[in-house]
């Protein structure tokens, strides 16, 4: 293994990685992981062009795993980076790519930091791991410790979607409805990780492992640019550890000599529940929590109430990107959901398309140039939340079986086209 230690992103004090280390004893700051980059440097070059390997665990070296036979799989990972034509002409801009996370084991990026977290829970020889989420990583939790047979737990505030609830409880985890927001949830999972030694992969800052998985899209991406980056990566953000976790994918291949520059992170949220956005848009240089979140965008709808230090820590590598932070009404959101599917066939969850709508309007406003070459990271299916954007379609037609009928659909057709 060429991971060392935990050090701590404020003070830089150290731990062993054992289980129970989640914030800095020192100053309660956010711990990381931290490698051996220069064993690091002479090994992957040739190990990383071994075909024999797929997903996120290809890069197994830059994970914070010890022994290979305990890794918790279901081929999570190397996902497709689409360009896309159609939708870039309809929103001006040539270089056009969607990283395609929907397609993921669960539907959704959640499977990367959960695939490590539950391995790492093997190598610690748990009982039980907990996770406070919105759902994608209650669901995605739930199939990696039943793959593992861990027991589980989720905590889920209220207004979650129900499809999500459903997918949690199929793979036989012990789903609870908390009757607040996702920041309770968050503060509930913690007080059970202290009281009942459960090991919490809650997949904010929270577990210093969980975003080691978010590293491998900036991996993925760079690779499929031909060890090349783009200018932008729009990703959408809760508390923000995708985002950081693919910057740090992106430092790390050039740290290597493997790709040379690194793109600007936009972090997007809904204006219903922005608190990174807001804080970016004040000059301020720390975030502060939000009070009730009034989006239906929820998978993004983190207040940060208790832990805004992670907020914090997505808006300074936004800064040290030179990106940008960008809201979008929920409106706009669900606009790009239908946009995306209808033209490139991408049916997303709101959330997950919040980065389309938030290049929308960074178009329209010049921020980004039509000649430069931008990612949007779409991070969970439409069929996680599909009662939010149903309203879009209407209702269906429905008929009698025979043509008479089918015609009659024909001139309604003609008529809306005209």
């Amino acid at each position: 293994m060429f991971a060392t230690c935990l050090s701590c992103v404020g003070c830089q004090k150290q731990y062993p990685m054992k289980v129970g280390h989640y914030n800095c004893q020192r100053c309660n700051g956010i711990l990381q992981v931290e490698y051996d980059y220069q064993r690091l440097s002479d090994r992957l070059k040739q190990r990383l062009t071994n075909k024999n390997r797929f997903g996120i665990w290809k890069y197994k070296e830059l994970l914070p795993i010890q022994d290979s036979s305990e890794i918790v799989s279901l081929r999570e990972g190397g996902t497709k980076l689409l360009r896309c034509k159609r939708l870039g002409r309809k929103l001006g801009i040539k270089k056009l790519y969607v990283k395609d996370e929907t397609t993921n084991p669960t539907g959704s990026f959640k499977d990367r930091p959960m695939s490590v977290a539950v391995t790492k829970a093997k190598e610690f020889r748990v009982r039980a791991v907990v996770t406070a989420s919105s759902g994608n990583a209650g669901a995605s939790l739930s199939a990696y410790a039943a793959r593992a047979g861990i027991e589980c737990w989720v905590f889920v505030p209220t207004g979650t979607p129900p499809g999500k609830i459903c997918q949690a409880r199929a793979y036989g985890s012990k789903l609870v409805i908390v009757n607040g927001t996702y920041s309770d949830a968050f503060q509930l999972a913690k007080i059970c990780t202290g009281e009942l030694k459960w090991f919490n992969v809650t997949s904010t800052f929270f577990n210093p492992y969980t975003v080691e998985g978010d590293k491998t899209i900036g991996y993925e991406i760079s690779e499929q640019l031909s060890y090349d980056v783009p200018d932008w990566v729009l990703i959408p953000v809760g508390a923000g550890p995708l985002l950081v976790g693919c910057w740090r994918g992106f430092k790390e291949f050039e740290s290597f000599g493997w790709t040379r520059g690194l793109p600007s992170m936009i972090a997007v949220q809904a204006e219903g529940c922005a608190p990174i956005v807001k804080a970016f848009k004040e000059g301020r240089s720390t975030v502060e929590p939000w009070g009730h979140p009034r989006t239906r965008v929820s998978a993004i709808a983190d207040p940060l109430q208790g832990y805004p230090q992670d907020g914090s820590l997505a808006l300074n590598t936004v800064r040290q990107s030179n990106g940008l932070a960008e809201a979008c009404s929920d409106e706009e959101i669900i606009q790009a959901v239908k946009l995306l599917a209808e033209t490139e066939g991408i049916f997303a969850e709101p959330s997950g398309a919040s980065s389309i709508a938030a290049l929308k309007k960074l178009l329209e406003e010049g921020k980004i140039r039509k000649g430069e070459t931008v990612v949007c990271v779409v991070t969970g299916a439409g069929l996680k939340d599909p009662n939010a954007s149903m309203k879009l379609y209407g209702v269906p037609f429905e008929i009698e079986p025979n043509m008479d009928e089918v015609r009659k659909i024909l001139k309604l057709s003609c008529k809306g086209d005209s």
